[in-house]
């Protein structure tokens, strides 16, 4: 691939970043600067640097062999992301109606994620489920981006970050979460910040058990 300004270091990033939460890079996947470089096409130093962002975003990790591995999640790992997505994004939800962010830009926003994730959740592909992850993370994004609490908004987006990145590494059953998105969607359209909260969380609590329960029979014996 060709690299050109942005920064190189920036470049590898984003482009290590999309294949681990695509999948393509698997959670255990050590991570060789000098292989990643050569396929990029660049020198060792910009991937070493794009690296660490990655340790710092939760989604590598450093091995006793003094190099970085694509991280694996484990039950308390998923317990720990569900309960922050869970007090944030209910949090934010809140914030954004009492700030009066509910508006006609935002439920359009809503509306073309969920199409979106609709036409890639039956998809059978870790190219389909790549798609249908990115829309996922676009609406539960724009929930969040909804508060205009910036900090808020950094810290969740490193949090579905690393929650996609498990995804890709276990079945589940993602399809479900199109209807709970619609209900969400529904329950905002209709102004009703009570029962999109409840939506919401119903969504999320459901998706942490489904989660689990995956992570369990995916352990080793």
């Amino acid at each position: 691939m060709s690299m050109i300004k942005t920064t190189l270091a920036e470049q590898a990033y984003q482009e290590l970043r999309a294949r681990i939460i695509g999948g393509k890079l698997a959670g255990g996947t050590r991570l060789l600067p000098n292989e990643l470089a050569a396929d990029l096409g660049i020198s060792p130093t910009p991937v070493k640097e794009a690296c660490l962002r990655l340790e710092a975003d939760g989604l590598v990790v450093a091995t006793a062999r003094r190099s970085m591995a694509v991280r694996s999640f484990t039950e308390a790992d998923v317990e720990a992301l569900y309960a922050a997505r869970i007090l944030i994004e209910k949090g934010a939800l809140e914030a954004a109606f009492e700030a009066g962010h509910v508006d006609a830009a935002l439920k359009a926003r809503l509306a073309e994620s969920l199409e979106g994730h609709r036409a890639y959740a039956d998809g059978t592909s870790l190219d389909d489920l790549a798609r249908a992850l990115s829309y996922d993370r676009a609406f539960h994004s724009a929930l969040v981006e909804a508060s205009g609490i910036a900090l808020i908004i950094e810290t969740h987006a490193r949090i579905l970050g690393q929650t996609h990145t498990l995804f890709v590494s276990v079945p589940g059953e993602y399809d479900r979460s199109v209807s709970e998105h619609r209900a969400i969607l529904c329950a905002i359209e209709a102004d009703d910040q009570g029962q999109a909260v409840a939506a919401l969380l119903a969504h999320l609590k459901r998706s942490r058990e489904n989660t689990l329960r995956q992570v369990r029979l995916m352990a080793p014996a």
